[in-house]
């Protein structure tokens, strides 16, 4: 999920956000389970696997940064897309009985006591923390968000920015199945359900906003480690799940509306409205 959630995060620090990572993530599984049963060795089952989400993550930077198509249209639109493509293939997939023992150690495979996907976690944290506050291609994403305009008079590309952006999520999302799928050893017709609003949730909880020009890694997995310590107490409090639909729902709409007050106080003095 905080993989995942990394994505969404560039996407917010642009001023965009992505409605199709659950279908994407969906789809990157089952294409693993297909690309297995074609016999493919384990590594280049990642590789196709990293591909699908490349590819879906691609036509969403391409519909809504080069076509200009508003991006809960857009990404809407690719959900239901690739919540199709996924289950045409399941029907081809869902007798898989587990993946290879080598893919499978992705998942339960551990190391100086972490699980394999912890470390990746790790690494990816450290990289994309580099990346936003030290280089120059984070602090574009940062001056896009912030001020699109002024950027654009600058000279940077800001399309092209948005788009890697959304390339990146579908790289990312494609990850997050990867190592999903290992965990419970094979795809299943739910997976990536709801994750979308897991992970949107947890990202303006964690620093980001609509408005785009402010967020982090580290505020990321902040709202996903407070969206799963929310999930348990669910748990615990033996909640129904129609009930924690309408926290949930809730939760969504305060932090929405806490985030616009804010945009609009920020306008207010700088005298923008």
């Amino acid at each position: 999920t905080a993989m995942i959630a990394f994505g969404m995060m560039f996407q917010l620090i642009c001023g965009y956000f992505d409605m199709s990572v659950g279908s994407i993530m969906l789809l990157s599984a089952i294409a693993a389970g297909k690309f297995t049963m074609m016999g493919m060795p384990v590594p280049v089952v990642i590789i196709l696997t990293l591909l699908v989400g490349l590819v879906m993550g691609c036509i969403n930077g391409f519909l809504v940064s080069i076509v200009g198509i508003n991006a809960l249209i857009a990404t809407l639109g690719m959900q239901y897309v690739g919540y199709g493509a996924a289950m045409l293939l399941w029907n081809e997939v869902r007798t898989l009985q587990a993946f290879d023992d080598a893919y499978i150690m992705l998942g339960d495979g551990e190391f100086g006591g972490l699980y394999v996907m912890t470390w990746v976690l790790l690494v990816l944290i450290v990289i994309f923390s580099i990346f936003l506050k030290y280089t120059t291609g984070g602090k574009k994403l940062y001056f896009v968000g912030g001020n699109r305009e002024a950027a654009k008079l600058i000279g940077f590309n800001d399309k092209r920015l948005v788009f890697l952006a959304y390339a990146a999520t579908g790289v990312l999302t494609a990850m997050a199945a990867i190592f999903r799928s290992a965990y419970i050893h094979k795809p299943t017709q739910y997976m990536g359900e709801g994750i979308h609003m897991t992970c949107f949730i947890a990202c303006v909880i964690g620093g980001g906003s609509f408005a785009g020009g402010k967020g982090s890694v580290i505020g990321a997995l902040l709202g996903v480690i407070f969206m799963s310590l929310l999930t348990n107490m669910f748990n615990l409090l033996k909640m129904s799940p129609e009930l924690q639909n309408v926290v949930v729902g809730v939760i969504l709409v305060v932090v929405v509306t806490l985030d616009g007050m804010m945009n609009m106080r920020k306008l207010r003095e700088q005298g923008k409205i």
